[in-house]
């Protein structure tokens, strides 16, 4: 049998999944090269962030303020803020900044709220237990701040807003809607009101051909994400790339349009594959964004053979489930967010011959953003899913596997 192993648990066992394939098929693996750099040392954080790309250091823009935000993103994002936040801190505290003068906030958007057993997680228990740590309420709590110019009503967190020196941690990933995350992202939708949360997405709706994955220059919602961290006034901004075992490969310190504008160029190489297509089977792991797998989905599409005739194999594994997210996902046997789009039974057959789920722990819910229960065959283990493939293709099989369908994407011909 051949093996490919994909990574998985990122937030518990952080472990490898290996997936075995019978020797007549023929397997490959497609693995962005940025996946594969070592993480960097805690040195090599420490410089990166103590040597900005541009403009003053962290140190230099704290002496004298009075109150300090730390916005970070949440666990739907592979960032290891607690490899980097202490180095912020210590700027902090270097400039003459005190604990209590200095406060976390998730930028959860239209996500649910977590509890401190995340938060030791995402921060360490050392900031948990010495700073305020609070979670993104995007229903009350937020103030005006004023109109992006094609419209979107800016409201933000008060807590977000009330401070004069704002810092956010974050990490650099493909992404559906703005080509790359990360930069003032974080701050919209990140800590953003719901209608503003709302009417930022219904930037996606307006010109497609401007928004999307893959569309990284020139992207509209991007445009809107730069307007609101220029409006909210976002002093410094830490933005990395991270690798398969969830590490920080590359780090970006300084003004927010600077660190993205560096970080999106050299993702555009650590994050993408040759486009290709023709596949019999795919096979895409859900990895750095594991409870929002729905994104690896497109890799199913994108690489099965055209016609709604290949297999796709969905890896969901994330023990907590998919998050809740207020905009997008069901709150109703038949209703949801604003942008909730029911998938009615019959959806998946028009992209594929078969879809096959492996979730260690499904629910009855979790499929809301991908098809209805129906459409889709929900197994617990991989030898479950080898047995269905083997019986569908007993003799060869084209078989293309995606290590982290939430991160990767497929540079088009001539990228």
């Amino acid at each position: 049998m051949k093996t490919v192993k994909v990574p998985s648990r990122l937030w518990y066992e952080n472990i490898e999944r290996e997936l075995s394939f019978p020797d007549r098929w023929q397997v490959d693996e497609l693995t962005a090269p940025g996946l594969e750099k070592p993480g960097l040392s805690p040195a090599q954080i420490r410089d990166c962030v103590e040597h900005p790309v541009e403009g003053p250091t962290l140190e230099e823009l704290a002496r004298g303020k009075n109150q300090a935000v730390i916005v970070f993103d949440d666990m739907t994002r592979p960032t290891p803020v607690k490899d980097v936040a202490p180095v912020v801190l210590e700027q902090l505290h270097r400039a003459g900044m005190r604990k209590d003068q200095i406060r976390f906030l998730w930028a959860l958007g239209s996500h649910g709220a977590y509890d401190m057993i995340a938060a030791r997680k995402k921060l360490g228990d050392g900031i948990v237990e010495n700073y305020a740590v609070y979670n993104h309420d995007p229903f009350q709590n937020t103030v005006r701040v004023g109109r992006t110019p094609t419209g979107v009503e800016l409201w933000f967190n008060r807590e977000f807003m009330a401070c004069d020196l704002k810092i956010g941690i974050g990490c650099i990933t493909a992404h559906v809607h703005v080509g790359f995350g990360g930069g003032a992202k974080l701050i919209l939708p990140g800590v953003a009101g719901i209608e503003t949360i709302n009417q930022f997405h219904n930037q996606q709706f307006r010109d497609f051909s401007r928004t999307g994955l893959g569309n990284f220059d020139n992207n509209i919602m991007r445009t809107e994400c730069d307007a609101a961290g220029d409006m909210a006034g976002m002093n410094f901004k830490v933005d990395c790339l991270v690798n398969r075992r969830g590490e920080i490969a590359s780090l970006y310190a300084g003004p927010f349009r600077a660190t993205h504008a560096r970080g999106a160029e050299d993702g555009k190489v650590h994050y993408g594959i040759l486009y290709r297509t023709g596949y019999d089977i795919v096979v895409s792991n859900a990895y750095g964004k594991a409870n929002e797998s729905a994104i690896a989905l497109s890799f199913l599409v994108m690489l099965l053979k055209t016609g709604a005739q290949g297999t796709g194999v969905l890896i969901a594994d994330s023990p907590e489930g998919q998050v809740p997210h207020y905009v997008f996902r069901a709150w109703g046997s038949d209703y949801g967010g604003r942008h909730f789009a029911a998938r009615g039974k019959g959806f998946i057959p028009l992209l594929m011959k078969r879809l096959i789920v492996l979730n260690p722990a499904p629910d009855r819910t979790f499929l809301d953003l991908v098809c209805d229960n129906g459409d889709a065959e929900v197994v617990k283990t991989w030898p479950e899913v080898l047995a269905m493939l083997e019986k569908e293709y007993p003799s060869d099989a084209r078989v293309a596997v995606v290590p982290d369908g939430t991160v990767q994407y497929l540079m088009q011909p001539g990228a």
